[in-house]
């Protein structure tokens, strides 16, 4: 499975609002959270784009 940009984005800023939601009442939560955002960063930054590079290629990952 892969997401692009714009979803992943999505997703980070979704699990960044239910942290700030719960962190007041279960910091645990609040701390799984935070290692899901960081390993959604980490897969932001680690996506490989050969079709951006393209002339001709249509990027999957960046689409819009």
């Amino acid at each position: 499975m892969q997401f692009n940009e714009k979803e992943i984005q999505r997703i980070v800023h979704a699990c960044e609002y239910y942290r700030s939601m719960i962190r007041t009442q279960d910091k645990d939560l609040a701390i799984r959270y935070d290692k899901v955002i960081h390993k959604l960063h980490n897969y932001e930054q680690e996506m490989e784009c050969p079709d951006c590079w393209e002339p001709d290629g249509e990027c999957v990952i960046h689409a819009t």
